[in-house]
């Protein structure tokens, strides 16, 4: 009985739980990587030179996961992609599923796979995911979050702001009556 009640309070933990083993800290250097992008090419960190990034590791199995992506979204329209930008690393085995929602959510950030979990598991130890990377436009890690998150709320922003040393490019617009903000999207580099 008490094992049952351990596993479902473990079900409304606001992350899909891995090893606990932490691997790197606020204050790292994130790791230079080169990783497959959803689209066949690769990708390198290299090729956002001047930008600050939030890099969040997902998976669609992972419901937490899939629940903040939108507000990822909306994160990334907030900002001119030179200044700060959102980059999502699908760790699902099939590239195909993340791709998949990746359409169907009309996601427009930019999507690598770390398909073998190389990078997540084996090099970061990411405890769980999603887990979200903020790093300064050195790749110093400022912050590392684990577990889902409203990303577009006002006051994650502005501590987003603060860590990184970023401003917004656009505020929330005005859409038709009744049909609640809508953002204006730069564009994305290369």
């Amino acid at each position: 009985m008490r094992w049952a009640a351990v596993g479902a309070a473990a079900a409304f933990l606001p992350a899909c739980r891995g090893d606990e083993d932490r691997g790197f800290a606020t204050g790292d250097r994130f790791p230079a990587i080169t990783l497959p992008d959803l689209d066949g090419g690769t990708t390198t960190l290299a090729a956002y030179p001047d930008a600050a990034l939030v890099i969040n590791f997902w998976a669609t199995w992972c419901g937490p996961c899939r629940h903040e992506m939108p507000s990822l979204e909306k994160l990334s329209a907030l900002f001119h992609p030179k200044d700060l930008l959102v980059v999502g690393i699908a760790v699902d085995s099939d590239r195909n599923l993340p791709r998949e929602f990746r359409l169907r959510h009309q996601l427009t950030f930019p999507m690598l796979s770390d398909s073998d979990q190389m990078l997540s598991s084996d090099t970061l130890r990411a405890p769980a995911f999603p887990i979200t990377y903020l790093l300064k436009r050195d790749r110093t890690i400022a912050r590392i979050i684990v577990g889902a998150r409203e990303w577009a709320e006002p006051k994650m922003v502005s501590e987003i702001e603060a860590l990184l040393a970023v401003k917004r490019a656009s505020a929330p617009e005005s859409g038709p009556e009744g049909a609640g903000p809508t953002f204006t999207k730069g564009v994305l580099p290369g």
